[in-house]
């Protein structure tokens, strides 16, 4: 059943976070997290609630294949961010929770040695990450990212792989793995934070 990640993945085009969607429905963050997980599934009586949130039916909340694009997916004006999703014909593809051979990471090749001087640059990926060589600029990543260097601000759903994360006032994430340097002010992490050397003023883990 792909309810779990169908409630994730609408969640997160609608730009709210657990504890908003538990207190539209009258329930705990945990239980939103349990279901997103599959660990749980919602009470039957909460499911029309749950699609008029989303916008969607409650056919669509079992059978999410494809989404329409996204409210808010284009910035109303020009913000030079560098959007990376991806789509079947007029439809986003579903964000899944971890990257299969049916779902796969999307695979980006970035300049190679950019700095402020040469190129800078914010990118936001629908989807899982690979990317070969660097990333100068801040991420928003809607799943995990794996590559070699970012140089900026990241938030990921899932998990960081990086040799290296400089220069980032705010790392949000779910772990970091890999890492062999990271300098930041704060970094907020829901899991383990692997890190051979460790820069931070403060570190915060999510609930």
């Amino acid at each position: 059943m792909k309810l779990g990640s169908n409630i994730r993945t609408l969640r997160q085009r609608k730009g709210l976070t657990q504890e908003q969607v538990a207190a539209h429905l009258g329930v705990s963050y945990q239980a939103v997290s349990k279901w997103e997980t599959g660990a749980n599934t919602p009470d039957i009586s909460l499911l029309p609630a749950l699609a008029a949130l989303f916008d969607v039916t409650i056919d669509a909340l079992f059978s999410l294949d494809a989404l329409p694009l996204p409210d808010g997916l284009l910035p109303q004006e020009d913000d030079d961010v560098i959007r990376v999703i991806q789509m079947r014909g007029k439809k986003v593809l579903a964000v899944t929770p971890r990257a299969t051979p049916d779902s796969p990471a999307i695979e980006i090749a970035f300049p190679r040695n950019c700095n402020e001087r040469t190129q800078y640059f914010k990118v936001e990926v629908y989807g899982h990450v690979m990317a070969d060589g660097s990333i100068n600029g801040d991420v928003v990543c809607h799943q995990s990212i794996q590559c070699s260097q970012i140089n900026g601000d990241v938030h990921a759903d899932g998990d960081i792989r990086a040799n290296e994360v400089t220069d980032s006032g705010r790392i949000v994430c779910n772990g970091i793995h890999d890492c062999y340097k990271m300098l930041a002010n704060h970094i907020e992490c829901a899991g383990d934070i692997q890190s051979a050397n460790l820069t931070c003023n403060q570190i915060t883990y999510k609930k």
